[in-house]
């Protein structure tokens, strides 16, 4: 009985894993083309039951995570591994799960902290069903910048003065792109000024790169 289970589970795991090969870029395309019309998709779908949610679709959390992986997948293709320079960043480097989920959580403050900034705002109670809905958008609005973004510094680190500047370029595209789709979205769910949005949008992607640049400096550091 234990090893039909196994079979049975291996079976639904093939079965998973072959459907991200054919959501994935379709989901990608749907939020890089419509970012909108997928953040309405996103709350259309969690008020149905958990297991007919994001049926024609991967759901945002593990979308932004094989964003990342898939983002990983070109830098190991580059032969462009990041590698630690302190012991702990060595340790927490030194294996791809680590490296994974540092480059996941990281990528992921950004939808925490505009999901909390969004919540606050509207005044309303932090809590993880209230922050469930912006957080599942905002994975699917940071999922393609995480793609575009970590593979641009894969070219910044190559040899040679083309590389790296494309890899600028598409990392200055990339930064412009979630500005703009994160203004809009703020814009669309707070209901104010452009002066406001804007001012919004600036504090949640600053605050992102802050918190961000001292985790890395902390482990650097160390």
């Amino acid at each position: 009985m234990d090893f039909l289970k196994l079979l049975r589970s291996l079976e639904e795991f093939l079965y998973e894993l072959c459907t991200w090969f054919l959501f994935f870029p379709r989901t990608l395309y749907r939020v890089v083309v419509r970012p909108r019309q997928m953040a309405q998709y996103v709350h259309t779908e969690l008020t149905q039951k958990l297991e007919n949610q994001f049926d024609d679709a991967i759901s945002p959390p593990m979308f932004l995570m094989l964003a990342v992986l898939v983002a990983h997948g070109v830098e190991l293709l580059m032969h462009q591994q990041v590698t630690g320079t302190g012991q702990l960043s060595r340790t927490l480097f030194g294996n791809e799960e680590g490296l994974l989920l540092y480059r996941s959580i990281t990528f992921a403050v950004w939808p925490l902290i505009c999901s909390v900034h969004l919540l606050r705002r509207r005044q309303r109670p932090i809590t993880r069903e209230s922050l469930r809905g912006p957080f599942f958008v905002q994975c699917y609005l940071t999922a393609p910048f995480a793609v575009a973004l970590s593979t641009s510094m894969v070219f910044v680190r190559l040899p040679g003065e083309l590389s790296t500047q494309a890899g600028i370029v598409v990392s200055v595209l990339s930064l412009l792109w979630y500005a703009v789709v994160q203004a809009r979205w703020l814009k669309m769910t707070l209901q104010r000024s452009w002066l406001n949005t804007v001012l919004s949008m600036a504090w949640v992607l600053l605050l992102g790169i802050v918190i961000n640049s001292l985790i890395g400096w902390a482990l650097l550091a160390t």
